[in-house]
Order: structure tokens, then C-alpha cells, then sequence
């Protein structure tokens, strides 16, 4: 979005005001000292150049050190921070989009064949803390379960 200042209208109506309101928002020379945009007052420009060059080149030796110390692929591949792959570069964002879309479909297949409630009850892998006439209401075995069997959780539907 453009600033009021520069809208085409105003810079055709008076220009001056324009240049004004500039001067007014730029930043004082002490705050682009401050920011090493512009050399510090009352040092020498070409000391304010040396010492950016120096900075630069301090950060280059840093930089340069850390490439140096880089990890191998190998080990960046043991800490599961790159993909063991031999596809191309440029396939490798398509490769792990193919592989994501793969384990969604999967679990959305082994969930769509989950067991539902019943039949884990059936299967006593569910355990039932449900009133005892429910219980067998939901079970279908009123006539093959005892009562005493059902309240104490006896309960054997393999038999």
C-alpha cells in the first residue's frame, strides 16, 4: 500500500508539502550513526569504512568456520534432519508429498475397518461397567449368562 505521500494526486497538487512531510518522518543522522548506516559524527569516514570491513570480514571467518564444521549428510541423515533419498533434488518435495499422501490413505483405510464397541465388547477387550440389563440388552445373551456372572464380570463370550 502506498503512503499518503505518495499518492499521484497530492505530489500533483503541491509538491512541497510532499518534500516536507519526507524531511519530517526521515531518521536523524545521529540514529543512522547509530544503525552503522552512516558514519558516526565525529569519527573520519575512512575509519568508519575500515571498521565496516572489518566487521564484514569477521563475519565472513565466522561463516566461513561454520561451513567448515558443517555435519556430513550422512550424520544429518542419522539426526532424521534430512531424508534418506536418491531421488533428484527437485523431486524430493514431490517424493515426501507422495509419501504423506500414502500413510493418510492407509490410515483412513485401517480406520474405516476399526472394530466398533460391541464387537471389542464381544472379544472382552473392552471391559463393561454398564448396568447389568443394558449389558445383556446390548449383548444379545440374556438366556446364555447368568446374572452372577455378568454383575461380577465373568464374563466368556468365546464359549
Amino acid at each position: 500500500m502506498p503512503a499518503v505521500a505518495d499518492s499521484p494526486l497530492l505530489l500533483s497538487v503541491c509538491p512541497h508539502a510532499v518534500l516536507q512531510l519526507k524531511l519530517q518522518q526521515r531518521r536523524t543522522r545521529e540514529e543512522l550513526a547509530s544503525q552503522g548506516i552512516m558514519p558516526p559524527l565525529k569519527s573520519p569516514a575512512a575509519f568508519h569504512e575500515q571498521r565496516r570491513s572489518l566487521e564484514r570480514a569477521r563475519t565472513e571467518d565466522y561463516l566461513k568456520r561454520k561451513i567448515r564444521s558443517r555435519p556430513e549428510r550422512s550424520e544429518l541423515v542419522r539426526m532424521h534432519i534430512l531424508e534418506e533419498t536418491s531421488a533428484e533434488p527437485s523431486l524430493q518435495a514431490k517424493q515426501l508429498k507422495l509419501k504423506r499422501a500414502r500413510l493418510a490413505d492407509d490410515l483412513n483405510d485401517k480406520i474405516s475397518h476399526r472394530p466398533g464397541p460391541i464387537e471389542l465388547i464381544h472379544k472382552n477387550i473392552l471391559p463393561v461397567d454398564l448396568d447389568c440389563t443394558l449389558q445383556h440388552t446390548l449383548l444379545g445373551t440374556w438366556s446364555v449368562i447368568t446374572h452372577s456372572d455378568t454383575c461380577r464380570g465373568n464374563l466368556d463370550f468365546n464359549s
